[in-house]
């Protein structure tokens, strides 16, 4: 089977917002990908992340099929349109591709949970999220997710440090990362691959936003990072890309 084979897949994720693919990494990171797969697919967007199979965004309907988790459901779409950008890769990349989507997906994202909705210059962004939601109960429902929120990242560990010590930990996580990365146009060189739709899911949602922080501080000293965000952002979402004359 190939991709002309199947109807476009429908795509639940958050609304877009500042201009970048989304504020969610995962969300980003999936699209991303089917861009890079050239995989047809339309946008459904979602307010609410329970509405899906694993009660996040985000999720996908294939001709019915439902199935949520970027990861399972880039697992299942390089089986059924038998497409793998990841092909190329040797076994040393692939084992890079996954240390850094761990680091990416099991710690920066929780970091970055905490920078935009928890922290104030984060909150002061992202709490337009919550326009949607009836005036008179707005106030309620925003106590309660971001109390969810705090919970998770007790939980998770993150919330359990000082602002500086969350900032100091970003920054050495992003350190790493920006190492691991080749010199060429993408992660692993010249040829795009998964690890490159994950980046960018991370990456958008701190450099292409206005919520500040130390670690989006960092990011825009760093001129490599940077001219790989714009040149993904350029590459595989010209229409959220300002043209330069």
């Amino acid at each position: 089977m190939t991709n002309g084979a199947h109807g476009a897949i429908k795509l639940f994720q958050f609304p877009r917002q500042f201009g970048i693919p989304n504020v969610s990494p995962f969300c980003c990171k999936l699209e991303t990908w089917l861009r890079i797969t050239k995989i047809p697919y339309e946008v459904v967007d979602v307010d609410a992340p329970r509405k899906g199979p694993k009660g996040k965004v985000p999720f996908i309907d294939d001709a019915g099929h439902r199935l949520g988790d970027s990861s399972a459901i880039i697992d299942y779409l390089k089986g059924t349109r038998r497409v793998d950008p990841d092909a190329h890769l040797d076994d040393g990349q692939r084992a890079t591709s996954l240390l850094v989507q761990r680091t990416l997906e099991e710690h920066v994202a929780f970091i970055t949970l905490y920078t935009h909705f928890i922290r104030d210059d984060g909150w002061r962004e992202t709490r337009a999220f919550f326009d949607a939601v009836p005036a008179p109960v707005r106030p309620l429902a925003t106590l309660l997710v971001r109390r969810q929120m705090r919970k998770a990242l007790w939980l998770q560990g993150i919330a359990r440090h000082s602002d500086a010590e969350i900032m100091a930990a970003g920054i050495s996580d992003w350190k790493a990362v920006l190492d691991a990365m080749s010199d060429g146009p993408y992660f692993h060189g010249d040829r795009p691959s998964t690890i490159d739709a994950t980046l960018l899911g991370a990456l958008a949602t701190i450099v292409r936003t206005p919520i500040q922080s130390p670690i989006r501080d960092f990011l825009h000293s760093q001129a490599k990072c940077m001219r790989y965000a714009e040149r993904m952002m350029g590459t595989f979402f010209p229409e959220m890309t300002p043209s330069r004359r």
